[in-house]
């Protein structure tokens, strides 16, 4: 995640999608027209599919990122053949979630580590936003049901839910 934000920060280029913001399209200015730009959406069903390319390489990122909602964003992270997840907390909806995934780790007896990327929070605060990483090391299988199970745990969210996907 930090490559991206480091990316886009010097691009001046805007996320489509931006967990902590519900907005699905954004307008870009090219050539003095205006092009309407959406999100990629799935059900969790496609949550193999796509996770299945992060790990074939053939996503822009070493990572992506769904959310129905912009609060409910959950990254899962493909590096040294294993799976992890993250979850930064960049607006104030999102702080709850922390503590329930740290729990979450705990009662499914998986590491959790606090950190952050630097990224400065939408609400009040001298410091940068919080990120929890559940170190899983998970296999692709693994992922898609650790996922399934805290969209539904966690966030409440089930098989007709449609996530948006970040970036």
């Amino acid at each position: 995640m930090k490559i991206i934000n480091s990316t886009l920060r010097l691009l001046g280029i805007a996320l489509l999608v931006s967990c902590g913001n519900s907005d699905t399209i954004s307008a870009v200015n090219t050539n003095n027209e205006q092009t309407i730009q959406m999100a990629d959406r799935i059900k969790i069903a496609e949550l193999t599919t796509t996770l299945t390319k992060l790990k074939n390489g053939q996503t822009e990122f070493d990572f992506i990122g769904i959310t129905s909602n912009g609060i409910d964003c959950l990254y899962f992270v493909y590096e040294k053949g294993k799976f992890n997840l993250e979850f930064e907390s960049m607006v104030e909806e999102q702080t709850p979630f922390i503590d329930k995934l740290k729990e979450f780790a705990q009662m499914n007896k998986f590491e959790s580590v606090m950190t952050t990327y630097g990224n400065q929070p939408y609400y009040p605060s001298v410091t940068p936003a919080p990120v929890i990483r559940i170190e899983s090391n998970s296999t692709l299988e693994e992922m898609v049901a650790l996922g399934t199970k805290i969209q539904a745990e966690i966030f409440q969210n089930n098989s007709t839910t449609v996530y948006d996907m970040v970036p």
